[in-house]
């Protein structure tokens, strides 16, 4: 059912003059790229507001997908389905012709997921000599202090380890590191 509803908003395109489907298509690029939101009422004579919400969806998905994925005109071409050979054009010269400002947005989007980084950190060496359970413990834990700075905003976050938490901690920053460093290469 899902597949049906996307194949009638990929078809709805069918009902605009081929002239205003490179204008149509070139708004919702600007949509994706946060520029200017496409608008309903200048599309409102050709589709009711749920066929205007399906199409939005439908394209602006597409077109995403193209970008994200490196989609060939083959795929864009399989991907649209019924439509006929002139408008899956316009498509392709649409996706072709912007693919770098879709992707320029796409990693903004991403990248700005999480901006919080490490900005220092600071670590003492505690011996706990006993607790209100047991009289004599004596064990090693490490207090770190990490300064993680989001934009403008710098929160420091207190964690205390025992020797397996460490472990397993500096255990993960290795290999976090190995990635980093396999990216860079």
């Amino acid at each position: 059912m899902a597949e049906n509803r996307e194949e009638e908003g990929l078809l709805l395109l069918r009902k605009l003059e081929s002239k205003q489907v490179s204008s149509v298509l070139h708004t919702l690029v600007d949509g994706v790229c946060h520029r200017c939101q496409p608008s309903y009422q200048d599309y409102s004579k050709v589709w009711s507001l749920q066929q205007w919400w399906s199409v939005v969806d439908m394209y602006q998905s597409l077109i995403k997908a193209a970008v994200r994925e490196s989609f060939t005109k083959d795929r864009i071409y399989q991907e649209l389905g019924a439509l006929s050979e002139d408008l899956k054009q316009t498509v392709v010269d649409v996706v072709n012709s912007r693919r770098d400002e879709i992707q320029n947005q796409l990693m903004a989007e991403t990248h700005n997921i999480s901006q919080a980084v490490l900005s220092d950190f600071d670590w003492k060496v505690k011996l706990i000599m006993s607790s209100d359970k047991i009289s004599s413990v004596q064990e090693p834990v490490v207090s770190l202090d990490l300064d993680i700075g989001s934009g403008q905003d710098n929160t420091i976050h207190s964690i205390e380890l025992n020797k397996e938490e460490l472990d397993k901690l500096i255990s993960s920053l290795e290999g976090a590191n190995k990635v980093v460093q396999q990216l860079k290469a």
